[in-house]
């Protein structure tokens, strides 16, 4: 055997015929599987930041993903349904005391920040403490043997479309990242081109909690002038598929497109249904429906031509997860998958999804397409219908009633729903929880400017607004009885069918809903909570108490309320609060910054 080198043949000896082969082999093997693929050089943000890593797999596909993550990660077991089992490290949630957003000058006036009144997700961080923590990461990035680097789409609309880059040590987050945003095409990938958003995820190394604005070793740092985010000491996955949300929270709103935290699904006649609803309200259940196609569980926007997911993935909570229950999602967990913080069998690779060994917030990443019933493109029609979901177990909301613009966008700024004894430590009767526009930690603007644009979208597209209660009837938790699902499927459906349009509705006193007197599918005495209660006197001081809840949380969003919406709007949105004066209680006067 003979090779050319230099314009002149070279013998190779016999045994070494075998080692080409290998090289050659090896050599291919690195050009399919990305290794080569990538020239930092020609990414001017990489160059910018100094990122120069020693070597680079890029856009690897899941079969190569499982193989690296296998060797490199301790810990990672391909479980008997196929999927990928891994270990967040240490922290098993996101830390939003930890998220900071640089304050700069040309994003400062549009962002609404923490203050100590102001119950604002976003605590600020000067430029050189960002640049100071990307280079932190980027030198530990580029100290290591390996990096991944993913290139993904946010947004199903091609006209909304962000290019998003991720540089990671693990090929967990690679996969997981693959799986939640929108996979590219071989020939998009190839004409990518530079990010708009890059990700550099350095979460196995701390950040120093000495340096400016830092409270642990843990720093979540997001930069929206160029348009970077950095994570120092944190594994937990759901940190780069919110830090995303987060940006498309800031990029939409000024582009006039509304994002939203929701789930989304259509029906036949191409009757879209957005359900809002923090953990525990049933929102992925109830937007997950055979009969209807699910076009996203979680993140969607809504822009002039309909509605559109944000994502290419599903995020699951798996706690207590059962193929009777939720098959779609038990389907869905299968080779391609991520499963987070699970316990595995270490001799049979089964996964118990009652355990809560490692943590409450076990979870599961996969492809949307992974769920049958799924609508590719994940896009739709101007929606029909808005569902603002609480699991009330104070007993007093009732299971349906009808809402007005105003009413609307007071319930969706306050995002209420309760926690119950058991959830959480400490926790011995219900508790309200509120989460602006039922995503608070999320949001970039002022939670007034997104309830604005909500209802200016519902009034021009003719959407009806619901708020349906899953949780107590009949008493407070303890007392009462969960509405069962049953009942609250049958109220969606009368919703979807229009079956709701034409009943008898009655006001309900202090929040001023209202309420219908029928409802197919459901007992018409389940429809008042009032009835439902032994005790009148008991439901209607704990209605009070409730709707001082509401009033008390509320008050965070007014300090500045004029500031982000004018002092119009906001006295418009506050109208659709409950009224105190039924109750004999007044409400301390506000004033209207600006």
């Amino acid at each position: 055997m003979a090779t050319t080198q230099n314009k002149r043949t070279v013998k190779v000896p016999a045994q070494d015929t075998a080692l080409l082969g290998m090289k050659s082999a090896a050599a291919k093997q690195k050009e399919v599987t990305g290794v080569q693929s990538l020239s930092v050089d020609n990414c001017k943000a990489f160059k910018e930041s100094g990122f120069h890593p020693k070597m680079v797999y890029r856009n690897l596909p899941p079969s190569h993903l499982y193989e690296k993550a296998l060797r490199y990660e301790p810990g990672t077991h391909i479980v008997k349904s196929g999927a990928l089992a891994t270990s967040s490290g240490a922290k098993t949630g996101r830390c939003p005391r930890d998220k900071r957003v640089v304050r700069e000058a040309s994003t400062e006036k549009d962002i609404w920040w923490a203050s100590t009144s102001s119950g604002s997700p976003n605590y600020e961080m000067d430029e050189r403490s960002f640049l100071l923590n990307r280079e932190t990461a980027v030198s530990y990035l580029n100290s290591l043997h390996h990096v991944f680097v993913l290139d993904g789409f946010a947004n199903w609309d091609p006209e909304a479309r962000i290019k998003v880059r991720v540089v990671t040590e693990r090929a967990y987050h690679a996969l997981f990242m693959h799986n939640m945003l929108i996979r590219p095409t071989q020939a998009e990938l190839e004409d990518f081109g530079e990010p708009d958003f890059i990700i550099y995820n350095a979460g196995a190394f701390p950040a120093n909690r000495f340096s400016n604005y830092m409270t642990s070793t843990t720093s979540v740092d997001i930069n929206l002038k160029s348009r970077e985010m950095v994570i120092l000491g944190t594994q937990y996955a759901g940190e780069m598929k919110k830090g995303v949300f987060s940006v498309m929270h800031y990029l939409m709103p000024k582009r006039g497109v509304l994002s939203l935290h929701s789930g989304c699904n259509v029906g036949p006649a191409g009757d879209v249904t957005l359900f809002f609803g923090l953990s525990g309200t049933g929102k992925t259940t109830l937007s997950t429906d055979p009969r209807r196609p699910l076009i996203g569980d979680d993140e969607h926007c809504w822009g002039p031509e309909g509605v559109f997911n944000i994502e290419g993935g599903c995020y699951a909570k798996c706690i207590g997860l059962k193929q009777s229950s939720e098959p779609e999602i038990y389907k869905a967990i299968r080779f391609g998958s991520v499963l987070e913080n699970v316990e595995v069998n270490e001799l049979t690779r089964e996964v118990d999804y009652m355990s809560n060994a490692i943590t409450e917030n076990t979870r599961a990443s996969y492809p949307i397409d992974f769920i049958d019933n799924a609508k590719i493109p994940c896009v739709g029609p101007q929606p029909r219908n808005v569902v603002l979901l609480c699991c009330d177990a104070f007993g007093v909301l009732p299971p349906v009633s009808r809402l007005s613009l105003e009413q609307v966008m007071y319930h969706f700024i306050s995002g209420y729903t309760s926690k119950v004894a058991g959830t959480e430590m400490g926790i011995t009767e219900p508790e309200a929880t509120f989460s602006a526009c039922y995503g608070g930690a999320f949001l970039m603007w002022h939670p007034m400017k997104y309830a604005a644009m909500l209802a200016e979208k519902m009034q021009k597209h003719g959407t009806k607004g619901w708020l349906v209660n899953t949780g107590w009837t009949g008493g407070s938790y303890g007392v009462g009885s969960r509405i069962s699902l049953k009942f609250t499927r049958a109220i969606i459906d009368a919703i979807h069918s229009g079956a709701l349009d034409n009943v008898e509705y009655v006001n309900m006193p202090i929040f001023n809903l209202q309420v219908p007197t029928s409802c197919p599918g459901v007992p018409s005495v389940l429809l008042q909570p009032s009835l439902q209660w032994a005790d009148k006197a008991d439901f209607n001081d704990t209605l009070s108490q409730l709707a001082t809840l509401f009033v008390g949380s509320f008050r965070s969003y007014l300090e500045d309320a004029a500031m982000h919406v004018g002092a119009e709007m906001a006295e418009r949105i506050l109208s659709g609060g409950p009224d105190m004066r039924q109750v004999g209680i007044w409400v301390l006067s506000w004033h209207l910054c600006g």
